[in-house]
């Protein structure tokens, strides 16, 4: 099990496939959706990389299936800036699809 830390540490990697399996590596393992959550959306946030954007993107919907929830206040206007850029655009309508489908109410309380 890699903890918080060593995944924090690992977003900062130069090395965009170890900072790409640490992506999925929170989502699927971490049994914390807020601060997987949040990790991904610091991630489209700040990352410069188009291939990390968009796994960040897919996370954000697989997390709202995972999950069944997420904090669609925090999670919407961010991935909401990215659908006009045709480079994320398919990966946006997913993400809000699985939040669509999976999430109970459309928010988190």
């Amino acid at each position: 099990m890699i903890s918080k830390n060593q995944i924090e540490i690992n977003f900062k990697s130069n090395d965009k496939n170890q900072v790409l399996k640490t992506l999925l590596y929170l989502t699927f393992n971490i049994d914390d959706f807020k601060w997987a959550q949040k990790m991904c959306l610091d991630t489209i946030n700040t990352s410069a990389d188009e291939d990390v954007i968009g796994v960040a993107i897919t996370c954000i919907g697989h997390i709202a299936r995972i999950y069944k929830k997420i904090d669609t206040a925090l999670v919407t206007p961010v991935v909401e800036r990215k659908r006009q850029d045709i480079r994320f655009s398919g990966r946006v309508e997913d993400a809000l699809d699985d939040i669509t489908i999976f999430v109970k109410n459309n928010s988190y309380h």
